[in-house]
């Protein structure tokens, strides 16, 4: 039987929305920056007509579970949310960072198979950055070496140089290695390749989703919360 996935999208910029189903992939993205609470509902249901499926064919619905904006993963959290209680789907959570890990890898040119390892970084405000380590290899759900969480730019140079013993090839995603605390760094801690114009999106999602399903890593509608990771964030959900 095929498999029916709907990926929503709501903790970047552009809003993005994809249905896959089998080997068919479809993907809408937002006209505008910003435009979640306006676009994503008409952009589901845009694309559940072009393709001929229905919520009741939907075997499980991806999340981005952040981290990211508060505002957008709220509203990806109400929509997936309201989707799962009244189809009665359940919902996938993927991490934003593992979907960097992922935008990463199909960007390399590595064969599927080949194990590498990510180190992910989104930059949250100040000296301030989400970060995570990720080992991919393209044809299943990356293992986390070093868990999603928030920390200044030397405590992530220090995991950095202390990986470049790893005998797996490092690379570094996401524009958090753009910021001038990261990106001005010594050759001794650099990884050899940075990654630094990847985004993942539902695209990507869907790749995730579909391991993650295979897996049984499935929550149900009132589990289908973002995960802060601020300490000092009173709407922390975990």
């Amino acid at each position: 039987m095929m498999t029916t996935l709907l990926a929503i999208d709501t903790a970047a910029d552009i809003c993005s929305v994809a249905i896959s189903r089998g080997d068919t992939l479809r993907h809408r993205a937002s006209p505008g920056v910003r435009k979640h609470a306006a676009d994503v509902l008409p952009i589901i249901q845009s694309l559940l007509d072009d393709t001929n499926v229905t919520l009741a064919d939907i075997d499980a619905i991806v999340m981005v579970s952040g981290p990211g904006s508060f505002t957008g993963l709220r509203i990806g959290s109400a929509v997936a949310q309201g989707l799962s209680f009244g189809a009665d789907i359940p919902v996938i959570r993927i991490s934003s960072l593992m979907m960097l890990a992922r935008a990463a890898f199909l960007a390399s040119s590595h064969n599927p198979g080949t194990e590498c390892v990510f180190y992910t970084c989104m930059h949250a405000r100040e000296d301030e950055y989400y970060f995570a380590v990720y080992l991919d290899d393209g044809i299943s759900l990356p293992s986390v070496l070093v868990p999603d969480q928030i920390g200044d730019a030397a405590s992530i140079l220090d995991s950095l140089a202390s990986g470049n013993n790893a005998s797996r090839r490092i690379f570094c995603a996401g524009s958090g290695w753009l910021q001038p605390a990261l990106r001005n760094t010594t050759q001794e801690v650099a990884a050899p390749v940075r990654f630094t114009d990847v985004a993942g999106n539902a695209i990507t999602l869907c790749d995730l989703g579909k391991y993650a399903l295979a897996a049984g890593q499935i929550d149900t509608a009132e589990q289908a919360l973002p995960v802060y990771l601020k300490e000092d964030m009173s709407y922390r959900k975990s």
